[in-house]
């Protein structure tokens, strides 16, 4: 996790010494301080600094007894989510052997699997009773290595057939859930109809001329994802800190818009709307827990 340091603009921590230097600073003067009982006598504390007005930051993650002592777990380094929000039954799952929570959506060909970052918030709602399923949630990440590609030229006939399809798929997905037995095996033949045709087109032509978006699940980490999608909106922002630049990007990759954020130094290639964003992502997100059903 210290690695993805850079990803926010710390590209200089080269020690643990200094890193625990600017732990102990956020709790001396965190931005946010959330408090939440998760038993009868500790708390869980999330205390959240921000290194930019666009939503740069790191997050500690520690317990506090009854007597107010406060014991610091762990610290992870985070960007939020843009405003693109997507709704659908999302699983919260507890991270082994830490105090953290993986959100799984799970979309029959591939469950996309992130980090949470609203941890003191889930935690609380556990404690009070089950989540809901029909969750709403938005997605960042946090990239090390990435480039820009140029996009595949599309008409507007080829753009709107493309949108429906994506809804299209998403509805059928919902209907499997539910059952739908009939539908699943007309989803596996169609997958597998789109396959023979990748195959025979990967003869003559390069996969990045023909595969515009795409999520692949890269090493050991389940929440880590070799990411394409199209760039929909981007912005540079500094760190406070330290005075690097951060590019966000808003990566349009199957049915999600996820905010990334890369450090000026380690992308590759002049990025612009339009354009595509190929990178290895640590996914992450918020969900929200309004009761929706």
């Amino acid at each position: 996790m210290n690695q993805y340091y850079r990803a926010i603009g710390f590209s200089t921590i080269k020690s643990l010494h200094q890193l625990d230097r600017i732990h102990k600073d956020i709790l001396r003067n965190p931005d946010r301080r959330n408090v939440v009982s998760h038993s009868l006598s500790h708390s869980l504390v999330q205390l959240d600094r921000s290194y930019s007005p666009e939503g740069l930051g790191i997050s500690l993650i520690g317990e506090m007894d009854s007597e107010g002592n406060l014991l610091v777990e762990y610290a992870y380094p985070y960007i939020l989510p843009g405003n693109y929000v997507y709704m659908d039954e999302i699983q919260v799952e507890r991270i082994s052997g830490r105090s953290g929570y993986y959100g799984v959506i799970d979309n029959i060909n591939l469950s996309v699997i992130f980090t949470l970052q609203n941890i003191a918030e889930i935690t609380g709602a556990l404690w009070r009773g089950a989540l809901p399923l029909t969750l709403i949630t938005r997605l960042s990440g946090l990239s090390l290595s990435g480039r820009i590609l140029l996009p595949i030229q599309k008409s507007e006939t080829d753009l709107q057939y493309e949108s429906d399809r994506r809804m299209e798929e998403l509805t059928n997905i919902r209907m499997v859930r539910r059952g739908d037995n009939e539908l699943l095996e007309r989803m596996m033949m169609q997958e597998m109809d789109v396959k023979d045709t990748l195959d025979h087109r990967m003869i003559s032509e390069d996969v990045m001329s023909i595969v515009d978006s795409s999520m692949i699940p890269y090493g050991l980490e389940t929440d880590t994802y070799d990411i394409l999608g199209t760039i929909v909106n981007l912005t540079e922002t500094e760190n406070s800190q330290t005075g690097e630049h951060i590019l966000l990007l808003d990566v349009a990759c199957l049915y999600y818009v996820i905010r990334v954020a890369i450090h000026r130094d380690d992308l590759i290639g002049e990025p612009m709307i339009g354009r595509r964003f190929r990178g290895i992502t640590w996914l992450q997100g918020i969900v929200s827990l309004d009761r929706l059903v």
